[in-house]
C-alpha cells in the first residue's frame, strides 16, 4: 500500500526520470531508512541508481557512531555505494552565528551537493514526510511567512531535490518499517523540548487534535496544497513580469523604479527575490538566499525619490539612480581624493565619480512654482555662499550642519545615520563654500544656506549622473 502511494507521488510530481542517479540522504531514522528501501524496491520500475549518503554532525558521538554503522551495514546488504561525511556543526554555528538546526541543515546540503557533483548524480532524495510538512508550515506561520512559506516544502525543488514521502504520514512509515522489518534508530534530540519544532510535534499538535480539531494535520496539509497552487499562479505571473520588465546589461539586471511601483505589492516581493536569485553569473539556491532580508531591500526600492547604494550577500550590489535600479555582482572601484573648482556658469564634469555639475542662479521671485524637488538638486541662498564653490569627496574629520539640526556633527556619523556603506562614502560629492560643507549631494543641504523669507537670490546646483539615460535631456533643460 505504502509503496504504491509513493509511486503515485513520484509520478504525479515527475520526481524521477529514466536513468536518474540519486544521492539518498539517510540519517538512520525510520523515515530515511524507509525511503532508502522504497527507492531500492523501485529501482527497476524507474530505472534509477542509488548512492547512500550519511552525515555525522559531531553532536551526539555515541549515537552517531551507531547510526553510521547501521546505515553502512544496510547499504552493504542492499549492494549500494555508501558515502560518509563528518563535520562539526558547532564550529559553523559559532562562525556564522546561526541556530544549531540551521547550521546543521546548511552543512547537510553542502555535503549532499558535493556528492551530487562528485558522482554526476541528477537528484538528491530526502525523507521528509507529511508530518514534517505540517510542522514546517506551522513554524513558518509563527515566523510570519506569506504564501511562499506556507506552501510548505515542495515535492521537488530546483529540479534536483526530491521528497518522495511528502504525502505519507509518519504512522504509515512506521507501520511499513515494522511490516518489512526495516532497522532504524531514534535520534534522542527529537525528544528534547528545547527545539521549537519538537514542542510543536510533542505538545501543540497533539493538544489541538485532542481539544480543537481531530483532523488538524490533514487540514494544515490541505491548506498548504491550496497555497502551493496559488503560489504557482503568482510565480508564473512574476515570471511574465520579470521577462517584460527586467533587462540584462553588462552583467547587471536593470529595471525602472516607476514601473516597479505600478505592480501589485504581492508581485513586488516575488520580483525582488527572483531578480536577486538571477543576478549573473549563475543563480543562488533557496538555501543560499535565505540570509537575504528582502524586506530591507523592498523598503529602499519603493521610496520613489531616494537614490542609494546597498551591499548584499554574495558580492551583489543594489543601486538606485533616479528611476534606474540595478543589481549586479561587483566590487566598487576605489575613488581617489578629488577637489574641483566650479565656474559660475556652464557644466563641470567630475571624472572620478562620473557626474556633471551645473550651476544656475536667479531671483527668488522668478523661481517657478511647483518645482519638483530631487535629492540631487540643491536650492541655496546665494548671499550665504562664498565663491568660488568647490566639489570634493569625504575627508577624515569633516563636519557638517544638516538642515534642521542645531550645531554640527561629524560627517562620518551622518553617513552612519543614513546607512551609507563605508566603501561608497568617497563617491558622495560634497559642495564646499569657503571651508564649509553646504551640501551632501543626494542627502541634505546645510542649515546655514537654506532658503528663508529673507532670501532674494537662489543658486540652483544640479548633480547629474552621466550614466543615466535622462542625462542629455536634463542638461538641455538646464542650459
Amino acid at each position: 500500500m505504502l509503496l504504491k502511494k509513493v509511486e503515485e507521488t513520484i509520478e504525479r510530481y515527475h520526481l524521477l526520470e529514466k536513468g536518474d542517479r540519486l544521492i539518498v540522504g539517510v540519517s538512520a531514522g525510520v523515515d530515511s531508512m524507509v525511503l532508502l528501501h522504497i527507492l531500492h524496491s523501485l529501482r527497476q520500475t524507474f530505472d534509477i541508481s542509488l548512492i547512500v549518503a550519511h552525515l555525522h554532525h559531531g553532536l551526539r558521538p555515541q549515537e552517531s557512531r551507531q547510526e553510521a554503522e547501521l546505515v553502512r551495514n544496510e547499504s552493504r546488504r542492499l549492494g549500494l555505494p555508501f558515502e560518509y561525511g563528518r563535520f562539526d556543526v558547532k564550529d559553523l554555528q559559532k562562525l556564522k552565528r546561526l541556530s544549531l538546526q540551521d547550521a546543521a541543515r546548511r552543512i547537510r546540503f553542502h555535503f549532499l551537493n558535493h556528492l551530487l557533483h562528485q558522482y554526476g548524480a541528477h537528484k538528491i532524495a530526502l525523507g521528509h514526510h507529511a508530518d514534517d510538512q505540517v510542522e514546517t508550515v506551522l513554524l513558518r506561520l509563527l515566523r510570519g511567512s506569506g504564501s511562499m512559506g506556507l506552501k510548505g516544502m515542495l515535492p521537488i525543488r530546483d529540479g534536483r531535490v526530491i521528497r518522495p514521502l511528502i504525502e505519507v504520514w509518519r504512522r504509515e512509515i512506521e507501520s511499513y518499517a515494522k511490516e518489512m522489518d526495516i532497522p532504524s534508530l531514534q535520534d534522542s534530540s527529537n525528544l528534547k523540548s528545547n527545539y521549537l519544532r519538537n514542542r510543536l510535534r510533542l505538545n501543540l499538535i497533539p493538544f489541538i487534535e485532542q481539544e480543537v480539531q481531530p483532523d488538524f494535520k490533514k487540514v494544515v496539509m490541505k491548506a498548504s496544497m491550496i497555497l502551493r497552487d496559488e503560489n504557482d499562479f503568482l510565480e508564473k505571473t512574476t515570471e511574465e513580469i520579470y521577462q517584460r520588465m527586467v533587462r540584462e546589461e553588462k552583467g547587471a539586471l536593470l529595471f525602472q523604479g516607476s514601473e516597479f511601483q505600478s505592480i501589485h505589492p504581492a508581485i513586488q516581493w516575488r520580483l525582488l527575490q527572483k531578480i536577486f536569485h538571477s543576478v549573473p553569473p549563475g543563480g543562488r539556491t533557496e538555501e543560499e538566499g535565505e540570509g537575504v532580508d528582502i524586506r530591507q531591500i523592498y523598503k529602499r526600492v519603493i521610496q520613489p525619490s531616494k537614490s542609494f547604494f546597498m551591499e548584499l550577500p554574495f558580492g551583489i550590489c543594489l543601486e538606485k539612480r533616479y528611476d534606474r535600479i540595478s543589481l549586479e555582482r561587483r566590487k566598487p572601484k576605489p575613488i581617489p581624493p578629488f577637489e574641483v573648482e566650479l565656474p559660475l556658469t556652464g557644466p563641470t564634469f567630475i571624472k572620478e565619480i562620473g557626474k556633471q555639475v551645473v550651476i544656475r542662479d536667479m531671483l527668488k521671485e522668478d523661481w517657478p512654482e511647483g518645482f519638483e524637488r530631487s535629492p540631487f538638486v540643491a536650492l541655496l541662498d546665494y548671499r550665504c555662499l562664498q565663491f568660488p564653490l568647490k566639489v570634493r569627496n569625504f575627508r577624515p574629520g569633516d563636519r557638517f550642519q544638516p538642515m534642521g539640526i542645531k550645531g554640527t556633527q561629524k560627517l562620518k556619523e551622518f553617513f552612519i545615520d543614513h546607512k551609507i556603506p563605508r566603501m561608497i562614502r568617497p563617491q558622495v560629492p560634497l559642495l564646499i563654500s569657503g571651508e564649509k560643507i553646504v551640501w551632501v549631494a543626494g542627502y541634505r543641504i546645510s542649515e546655514g544656506v537654506k532658503i528663508t523669507e529673507k532670501t532674494q537670490r537662489i543658486l540652483k546646483v544640479d548633480m547629474i549622473d552621466k550614466s543615466n539615460a535622462q542625462f542629455l535631456k536634463d542638461a538641455d533643460n538646464l542650459l
